[in-house]
């Protein structure tokens, strides 16, 4: 029956969720509140674990000592199986595993994108183990899964694996054959290729791995638990009048969290939009806090932003040229100089005789794409720039938004040196001096979010 999961919810813990004896303590105890719900639960590994292992690779790749690089790893997970109380050679085998890694990549003095993921696996594999142990010892039925052990494959693309279109129907199957009263505790992160590889699926993987599950099993929710109580109308360590917003549309959360909000990574949840499921932002921390719901389109929304985004220690990059006039192809130029230095381009405004735009990028690879452009333009860079962005879905049937802004920025003393203002008409960008980055959010947060 297709709709057979429709009564499951995905709940993912990120790292800090599950990296101490009490957090995961309290992750026990909101998969207990959840568990009529039928919960699917899907975890990263233990904060800073992940960057431990891949630490230790690089480390192996100069010549280090397979077995002192392997112990800071041992001693940060036997803390945690010590604390909780579960016998300390739970996890021995993989702790084995990674040692006989290490003792690869040093001999051969060689790391390949493959042995890279492996090495990476292990803290996910590890998180899951421990902590359904932990909810098992605490009354809570739960079994730990490798998530190829549920059907999760991938190509082989190493680093930034993509799922295979079959394997929904495998992740279907697998979650059918499952006991219904034995919560499943889920690696995030990384599957498993046709040739029985370990891959890792890139940035923000866990965010995914929970997506992909929960389109795959049509959950009714997919839960992001993480140490923020959901996405806010800007960074609260700017203004300490940041609230949480309580929903969102998908093309918001993507446009906040391009230009600063690092909640979660919007293309993460695209499977879980794709589906018509709605994502949860909430606080392990604070579980009683309602957090941030994300859906695919928001129908009824109030006039005016949602939030405000920024990007500092950004560099604007204008081009002046005479020759743009009557040219086909010079931005197409412009675009592949910067793409060949691995540079990416931000916010773009053009006029007949020049472009402007932002790029964040170490100094050195921005300077010798301008180089290639020097022929063809005059090109001049500004560094210390910053990017400030409204964003919100009513914006484009507000007039006099932008009007609103400027004035609001012009009254509080800073100056707009570029505007942009996207298609979609959910956003308007502003770029400033990076130094009036805070006065700028500040007082557009006043404006636009702050009563009287």
């Amino acid at each position: 029956e297709k709709n057979s999961a429709r009564h499951m919810i995905v709940m993912k813990f990120g790292g800090t969720s599950v990296g101490s004896s009490a957090m995961i303590r309290q992750v026990t105890e909101i998969v207990r509140r959840a568990q009529s719900r039928r919960p699917l639960v899907v975890v990263s590994a233990a904060s800073k674990v992940t960057d431990m292992l891949l630490d230790a690779a690089r480390q192996a790749l100069e010549g280090g000592r397979a077995a002192a690089l392997r112990a800071p790893v041992g001693e940060r997970e036997s803390a945690l199986l010590a604390e909780l109380g579960l016998p300390l050679d739970l996890v021995e085998d993989l702790l084995d595993e990674l040692l006989r890694l290490l003792e690869g990549v040093s001999l051969l003095g060689e790391l390949t994108p493959r042995s890279l993921d492996r090495i990476a696996s292990l803290g996910e594999r590890m998180s899951a183990r421990l902590v359904a142990r932990a909810m098992d010892e605490s009354g809570l039925p739960a079994r730990d899964f490798a998530a190829w052990e549920l059907g999760l494959r991938t190509d082989s693309t190493f680093g930034c694996a993509r799922m295979l279109a079959e394997a929904p129907r495998a992740m279907r199957q697998a979650w059918e054959s499952l006991a219904p009263d034995v919560v499943p505790v889920v690696t995030g992160f990384i599957g498993q290729d046709e040739a029985g590889r370990i891959t890792t699926l890139g940035r923000g993987g866990s965010d995914l791995s929970a997506a992909l599950f929960g389109a795959a099993l049509g959950a009714e929710i997919i839960e992001i638990w993480t140490d923020v109580s959901g996405i806010m109308t800007c960074d609260p360590r700017v203004v300490r009048a940041a609230r949480v917003l309580p929903r969102l549309a998908f093309a918001e959360a993507a446009e906040l969290a391009y230009f600063g909000a690092k909640v979660l990574h919007p293309k993460t949840i695209e499977p879980a939009m794709r589906a018509g499921i709605p994502v949860w932002v909430k606080n392990t921390f604070k579980p009683e806090d309602p957090g941030t719901e994300i859906v695919a389109r928001v129908d009824t929304r109030t006039s005016g932003p949602v939030g405000i985004s920024m990007r500092r220690k950004v560099t604007c990059v204008n081009l002046m040229s005479t020759g743009m006039l009557e040219s086909c192809g010079f931005v197409a130029r412009v675009f592949e100089a910067f793409a060949r230095h691995s540079v990416p381009i931000d916010v773009i405004s053009t006029s007949e005789v020049q472009v402007s735009f932002t790029v964040t990028a170490p100094r050195e690879q921005i300077e010798a794409a301008a180089r290639e452009l020097g022929d063809a333009a005059q090109v001049t860079l500004v560094p210390d720039r910053a990017v400030v962005c409204l964003v919100g879905e009513g914006m484009k049937t507000t007039a006099g938004l932008a009007g609103r802004a400027f004035s609001t920025l012009g009254a509080a003393g800073v100056n707009i040196e570029m505007i942009s203002q996207g298609a979609s008409e959910i956003n308007v960008t502003f770029v400033v001096a990076d130094s009036d980055c805070e006065a700028a959010v500040r007082a557009l947060h006043a404006h636009f979010f702050e009563p009287g």
